[in-house]
């Protein structure tokens, strides 16, 4: 472990979208043109409500917005194809993060994936961002029974690094997100590449930050 790294810390989780790459908007625009080819006419604003959730709660919205029965395995292999080709070539982690991530998996700190996509798509992101090789660990919402803000996820992540959630600390972008690690007793931290310290703090945020820069100092105690 590093030398001041917080006794209360003992590991990191991390959400992918929007948290280790800058992806959001690939990801929620992808919704939109396989939507309009199936006749549902939605807009980015409405797409943008749900980051954070996963795919299967945007599928159950808009067959009880819609009414129709919605063909789940097509619309998400389908999303992801339109995801994996706006993305590529056009996706990148954050500024600071990777020399960060180097740093923390130098010092042997436990880390882990923790995201509402799918694994070909969370492999994918973080290949396009050249951080591929900082984490072991890769958890999807897909493996358990409650996406965020249930626990559900964060909890797999923590059985599967060994680490007992209490000393978990979860990076997030997103509302259901910083709930989700709040009901799984780790720490949540929210990164305001989506929305803003206000709103972040009001979804359970015990600190917020704007650049990586600013994490270690979070992290890490000077004393």
């Amino acid at each position: 472990m590093p030398r001041f790294f917080e006794a209360m810390t003992k590991a990191l989780i991390w959400d992918c979208d929007g948290v280790l790459v800058d992806s959001e908007k690939h990801s929620c625009s992808a919704w939109l043109p396989v939507l309009g080819g199936r006749g549902i006419d939605v807009d980015l604003d409405y797409i943008e409500t749900f980051i954070g959730r996963s795919d299967g709660a945007v599928l159950a919205d808009l067959a009880q917005r819609t009414g129709r029965t919605l063909d789940a395995t097509d619309i998400l292999e389908e999303r992801e194809r339109e995801y994996f080709r706006q993305a590529e070539g056009a996706t990148e982690s954050f500024p600071g993060l990777p020399s960060l991530l180097a740093r923390l998996r130098n010092d042997d700190v436990p880390m882990a994936v923790a995201s509402s996509g799918r694994l070909s798509k969370i492999r994918f992101s973080l290949s396009q961002a050249g951080i591929d090789a900082s984490f072991d660990i890769l958890c999807s919402a897909t493996e358990v029974t409650g996406g965020k803000p249930a626990p559900d996820l964060f909890l797999l992540a923590a059985r599967r690094l060994g680490i007992d959630p209490t000393d978990c600390a979860v990076i997030e972008d997103s509302v259901p997100g910083l709930q989700a690690a709040a009901a799984a007793g780790m720490r949540p931290l929210g990164f305001t590449s989506s929305h803003s310290h206000e709103i972040l703090r009001e979804a359970g945020a015990e600190t917020t930050f704007d650049a990586y820069t600013e994490l270690p100092g979070i992290l890490w105690s000077e004393g």
